[in-house]
């Protein structure tokens, strides 16, 4: 799964599980605007049901609300932040590959290094804690 979101690419999706729409945008542009349907709409319908998606994947976007997920079970990408409607439905690819890779974590490695590092700095603190501890004690009983 670490590997999959690595490598993971707007041209390696498989663009026919995705059922695309085109509709008309909204904002500035004028009579242009009004007459073509340059906005896309990416759908991935029943996402967990594909097996592409690997399946720790699946359970971190559930996990992390991944927000594109509609309460039907689909993915929904929507743009319309340009004219050509190509580059809309690439950039709706764009996004969700985009979104899934900052949703996505996995604990990283810790070397035995780093862990024995902590180890001693642990060690250390709880020292300092008792040592002070133990020096207010003896202030107190001096009183």
């Amino acid at each position: 799964a670490k590997r999959w979101i690595k490598n993971l690419s707007p041209s390696l999706l498989p663009k026919d599980d995705f059922q695309v729409s085109f509709s008309r945008s909204s904002g500035p542009g004028g009579q242009k605007v009004n007459k073509t349907s340059s906005k896309a709409t990416v759908v991935l319908p029943q996402w967990h049901a594909k097996m592409w998606i690997p399946q720790e994947i699946k359970r971190q976007m559930v996990e992390h609300k991944y927000r594109y997920i509609t309460k039907r079970g689909d993915i929904v990408i929507q743009n319309d932040t340009l004219r050509s409607r190509d580059q809309n439905e690439q950039l709706c690819y764009d996004k969700f590959c985009n979104e899934l890779r900052r949703l996505v974590t996995f604990p990283g490695e810790v070397s035995e290094e780093d862990r024995q590092k902590w180890v001693q700095v642990r060690k250390r603190t709880n020292e300092q804690r008792l040592h002070d501890k133990k020096r207010r004690s003896m202030k107190k009983e001096s009183k």
